[in-house]
């Protein structure tokens, strides 16, 4: 990051190219960036990784933008939460459109929320972060062009905010896909990825449900892909748990599968339940474009559903047999009181 600049609150409140990046709660302070819309719509992580577009930095204390009034919003933002490896990113892709939705992807800001939960010691400090994440989530929502309305996609190590947020009365859909497709996909990406997923394993740990009944030590005995089958049961074990809570009537399921077979169907059933307001010609546009013949994170390769179906049959049938021990085995626990492979109340059948 470069030197920051003295800005009052006021004025980052009122100008929404200033975003709010990070979260330093030793600190009790908020970084914001300067960011164009495009900058943010096309970068695939709001994290380190948009540091570079920023063409200006700012920090303001916490206690002074809990003091300033947080913006008035026309509508609240919507989420996408997700297991990951689900097209998570090609469907926020596809619903950001230029004054009518802006989608924001993995922002450091929700994830530092997460973690601020997270560390929370008591009632007071949790009353403390529920404040400023009313304040964030205003912030966040202003719109750069007329009414656009946000769609925030955090990552999926930041799921222990999902019913935090789902009790709000926000708009929350429940993106996911079946185990043996998160198994393949695991696979396929290597050990990079499985590192990446004992990390999150070790994030979940930390939420005193599903997983963190697991002992560190029993943990580090148990092989990559039983880790990953862990991580994806908790995650579907936590959305099943948000999908039967009448106090969190705005949350819906969907199989990414279900977007790759349907997609005009399913985009305009997001819309719908996302008031964002996609009629029937919009979504069938959408649903003819490029952006469902390209990767979601990479514009430059051609990648569509029939070939990552090709790709993730082959990898399930070359790993036929472990992934039957570890099905079988992730399903005979009792970590959960259901043993859930689909999720209720899908946006579309």
């Amino acid at each position: 990051m470069t030197s920051m600049e003295k800005i009052k609150s006021a004025d980052l409140i009122r100008n929404a190219s200033w975003f709010p990046h990070r979260l330093d709660m030793a600190r009790r302070t908020v970084t914001f960036g300067r960011f164009t819309r495009n900058a943010l719509s096309d970068t695939s992580f709001l994290d380190f990784r948009i540091e570079s577009a920023a063409q200006a930095w700012a920090e303001v204390s916490i206690d002074e933008l809990l003091a300033a009034s947080p913006p008035e919003l026309s509508a609240k933002p919507a989420f996408l939460f997700h297991t990951s490896y689900c097209c998570s990113t090609l469907l926020s892709r596809v619903l950001d459109q230029p004054g009518r939705v802006l989608a924001l992807k993995e922002p450091e800001i929700i994830m530092g929320l997460s973690n601020a939960y997270r560390m929370a010691q008591n009632q007071n400090e949790i009353t403390d972060i529920n404040k400023l994440r009313d304040v964030v989530l205003s912030l966040i929502a202003r719109p750069h062009i007329g009414d656009e309305r946000a769609l925030i996609k955090p990552t999926n190590a930041a799921n222990n905010i999902t019913p935090i947020i789902a009790a709000l009365n926000i708009p929350v859909v429940l993106l996911y896909g079946d185990l043996r497709g998160f198994l393949a996909s695991v696979i396929k990406k290597g050990d990079p990825c499985k590192t990446i997923i004992r990390q999150i394993f070790r994030v979940y740990a930390m939420d005193n449900i599903g997983v963190s009944v697991i002992p560190q030590r029993d943990a580090l005995a148990l092989t990559d892909l039983q880790i990953a089958a862990l991580v994806w049961r908790h995650q579907i074990e936590m959305f099943h748990t948000i999908l039967s809570d009448p106090k969190r009537p705005n949350a819906r399921s969907l199989d990414f599968r279900t977007l790759l077979r349907k997609p005009a169907e399913t985009i305009k059933a997001t819309s719908d339940h996302m008031s964002f307001d996609y009629n029937t010609d919009d979504c069938d546009t959408i649903a003819k474009s490029d952006l469902f013949r390209k990767d979601a994170k990479d514009d430059k390769l051609v990648y569509d559903a029939a070939q990552r179906s090709k790709e993730e049959d082959a990898l399930i049938a070359q790993n036929a047999d472990a992934l039957d021990l570890i099905e079988n085995w992730v399903f005979e626990l009792s970590l959960w009181p259901t043993t859930t492979k689909s999720l209720p109340k899908p946006l579309v059948e």
